[in-house]
């Protein structure tokens, strides 16, 4: 009797943490109806757009033509034509002409674009008086003009535009114009359906502008269709907690679920009945519960210490396993249930 009271056997176990996933379909819908439904709104646009854009890379300068604007003054009493192409002389020797023909009024003013006769960085002047050389000397002091800004277009940068100067530039474009529906749908649901999932389909892409050409920009046109799926987040992973759980392995326990780990991918949907279908996989943690089978006493009963560290180390949920008998004198687990514990360790 004294034996029977006072032995005992106190086994403390390690465990291995496993991982373990789920993968699901999951219904998104405007009007739920199965309790597993997620809550969501579906929006369907098609975009077109066109938009100019510069080349990119180092590319070559290339001289230009400066132009800007002048002012054309008429102090005389009487108007004064002046053809496209008339001469106006900087006061630093700079040679411009007019791009169109203009009438100066009497005792009046207008504005003209002008053109540096010659190309390169010469035509780059600040602002200016001009001479009309073609005027005699008496009107040239009574008909002259004036520029308040400098003259700029000197040289042209051109570059050679390449297929992924074209696909970098659509796709700016694509993610522009999905960032304007974004914040126009947002506008139509409410703050609970916070996740969200956008398709694209490009019905057209287009550009001026053909990859080898040498140009300093060029314009990019696009068709796409976009379909957006807005989705309560939460309750989705609420759903797909309780469907990692039911996948537990027997003997296990699940310790954690990875909700930054969920991959969500789209599957179908149908923007007339308002429903979408996404596959998800969720992954997580399990651990060896008390109750797992390869923890029954029945199966130690009678083992020594080292026998049944090794009985237990042998299961892959299982790091690691210690047996302490009590007292020192016992050297076999006893056959009594009550004096057999079992600590599981979590580290």
């Amino acid at each position: 009797m004294l034996y029977l009271a006072t032995v005992q056997a106190t086994i403390r176990v390690k465990t291995q943490e496993e991982a373990v996933s789920r993968e699901f379909v999951v219904r998104i819908a405007t009007e739920p109806q199965a309790s597993e439904d997620v809550p969501g709104a579906i929006f369907v646009v098609t975009k077109e757009e066109s938009r100019t854009f510069e080349a990119e890379g180092e590319g070559q300068e290339i001289p230009a033509k400066a132009n800007g604007m002048v002012t054309l003054y008429n102090e005389s009493g009487t108007s004064q034509p002046l053809v496209a192409t008339t001469r106006l002389l900087s006061e630093d020797g700079v040679l411009f002409r007019i791009v169109d023909g203009v009438t100066v009024p009497a005792n009046g003013s207008v504005q003209v674009e002008v053109q540096a006769d010659l190309e390169g960085k010469e035509g780059e002047i600040g602002p200016s008086r001009f001479t009309i050389p073609g005027l005699n000397v008496a009107r040239q002091a009574l008909i002259y003009a004036t520029s308040e800004q400098p003259m700029v277009g000197g040289s042209i940068l051109k570059k050679v535009i390449t297929v992924e100067d074209l696909d970098r530039a659509h796709a700016q474009l694509a993610d522009d114009l999905e960032t304007e529906l974004d914040a126009q749908w947002r506008e139509q649901i409410s703050g609970q359906l916070d996740g969200v999932m956008v398709l694209r389909e490009v019905l057209d892409k287009r550009s001026d502008t053909e990859p080898g050409s040498e140009v300093g920009t060029f314009t990019l046109s696009t068709i796409i269709k976009y379909t957006g799926i807005y989705y309560d987040s939460k309750r989705l992973q609420q759903i797909a907690a309780l469907k990692l759980q039911e996948h537990v392995p027997s003997g296990q326990v699940l310790t954690r679920v990875d909700e930054e780990g969920m991959v969500i991918t789209y599957n179908r949907h149908d923007g007339e009945n308002g429903t979408a279908h996404f596959d998800v996989l969720i992954p997580g943690v399990a651990v060896l519960k008390a109750t797992a089978d390869v923890l029954d006493k029945e199966n130690l009963i009678g083992l020594t210490a080292a026998e049944a560290e090794s009985f237990l180390e042998k299961n892959e949920t299982i790091r690691d396993a210690q047996v302490e008998l009590k007292p020192f004198w016992v050297h076999k687990i006893p056959k009594l249930i009550d004096h057999i514990t079992i600590d599981i360790l979590q580290e």
